[in-house]
């Protein structure tokens, strides 16, 4: 076993019995329900800024969230370290709290029988992970700066690159109780193209994954990929305007199209009569080439978990089947309110699949005479009326097939009620987003472009 796994471990009993303690203190100051969670943390973290070693440095770091219900009323605390002493007054704090808080008949936590230990998510811990140095780190980064930098025309604002030991144990008066540990390795970047004096717009990219083993050559290739986007950024042109047919890659599905589906789908926007989706489980909502799944057990994603943030385990979900609204995303709570059974999505969901279609991407390029591939979008999106409106960046103008070249910031607009029920195609390839969710390429209609 490593140093860093003994810390954590070490540092996991000690919260354990923290935890337990302050529950049963909680019981005596006359809590109805109490909940803690609580986590250890020791990560290692190198940052590189304008191609120099600025940091690095080990943190070891402790946390523990409180919540309490006194005559259904809820109080909350939070602290940096487990001395009982601190716990005892966060308790009396969140007492105090609650004191003032408006009553809510709704206020739940799940018993122990509700909320059966989950089964264990052994690829989360990866041993190597654990053992990393900061010479390891240091060699890890040192490649990522040598492979981002190997053209002179990029420059590199920012590099950071870290691996992260953790322990999470979550608690409540009814009995549930449950412990995950997780390692990781995490890397990020930000830079742009100079030559001469033009200059590509800003990009970012980076990704985590739990093993070590494996990790460099994801983050070389990267590494690669960035580099050449943002030297295909350089000397954009100016986009046709029309309103039509656009090809969004997947980081463009997740920044347009999916926020506004999990606004409709979330169990908050039900209660409070929000969701358009509301009464529409089983009903068609978007277009039948839409297939989404939260999959929180496949280790591919950094956000698997064996229980979500209410103790309940987790399991793999169909969302969207073929267009269709499977279900709400629900936590204890919301459930409560909607007279729901709770899906298990207490902060989630966790690793999102938007499943692959059958069109060839490179037919996808072809669909139109003219086409925008839009990579990246910053503007306003109103998940209720389903309006967006913003810039399409690090875009592309196609024409007849042919890449012409990146455009210069470009208007879009549209509605995504209406996109989301005209989309055209979907790609048989697929990309995973920063390590945490999976979406393809989708050719999409009605989007207004408006070119600068």
């Amino acid at each position: 076993m490593s140093q860093t796994k003994d810390t954590v471990l070490d540092l996991a009993q000690n919260l354990d019995q923290a935890a337990q303690s302050t529950i049963n203190f909680a019981k005596s100051q006359s809590a109805d329900r109490t909940k803690v969670s609580a986590s250890c943390t020791i990560e290692k973290r190198l940052v590189v800024e304008n191609k120099e070693f600025t940091l690095a440095n080990t943190l070891e770091s402790q946390k523990v969230g409180l919540l309490v219900h006194k005559d259904q009323k809820k109080g909350s605390a939070s602290l940096n370290n487990a001395n009982e002493t601190s716990l005892h007054r966060a308790v009396n704090d969140a007492l105090s709290l609650a004191k003032f808080s408006v009553a809510d008949e709704f206020l739940t936590m799940p018993a122990a029988i509700e909320a059966p230990t989950a089964k264990p998510l052994n690829f989360m811990w990866n041993d190597r992970t654990s053992n990393v140095t900061l010479g390891d780190l240091q060699e890890f980064t040192q490649a990522m700066l040598g492979r981002l930098t190997k053209d002179k025309r990029v420059a590199l604002d920012r590099l950071e690159v870290s691996t992260s030991c953790m322990w999470h144990g979550l608690y409540n008066s009814l009995g549930m109780k449950q412990f995950e540990t997780q390692s990781s390795v995490s890397w990020s970047f930000m830079g742009m193209a100079v030559d001469g004096p033009d200059v590509s717009g800003f990009d970012y990219d980076g990704r985590s994954t739990y093993a070590w083993d494996g990790a460099l050559d994801l983050a070389l290739k990267q590494c690669d990929d960035f580099v050449e986007k943002v030297l295909k950024n350089l000397r954009p042109i100016k986009a046709p305007t029309y309103k039509g047919v656009v090809l969004l890659t997947p980081r463009a599905v997740e920044e347009i199209l999916l926020g506004t589906m999990l606004y409709h789908m979330a169990g908050s926007s039900v209660m409070d009569g929000k969701s358009q989706w509301g009464q529409k489980i089983g009903t068609q909502v978007v277009s039948k080439m839409i297939h989404v799944a939260d999959d929180p057990h496949n280790e591919r994603f950094s956000g698997a978990t064996a229980f979500d943030g209410d103790g309940l385990p987790t399991n793999n979900r169909l969302l969207i089947n073929a267009g269709v609204l499977m279900t709400h995303l629900h936590d204890c709570y919301t459930a409560n309110r909607c007279k729901s059974k709770s899906t298990a999505t207490s902060g989630g969901p966790f690793a999102l699949m938007c499943k692959p279609g059958q069109d060839d991407l490179k037919s996808m390029m072809n669909a139109r005479s003219e086409i925008l591939v839009v990579d990246r979008f910053s503007g306003n999106i109103d998940p209720i009326k389903g309006d967006f409106s913003g810039v399409a960046k690090s875009s592309h103008y196609f024409k007849n097939g042919t890449d012409m070249g990146a455009v210069a910031e470009t208007m879009i607009a549209g509605n995504l009620f209406e996109v989301l029920n005209k989309v055209m195609a979907v790609s048989s390839v697929t990309e995973d987003l920063s390590g945490s969710m999976q979406m393809p390429w989708m050719v999409v209609d009605g989007v207004s472009v408006t070119g600068n």
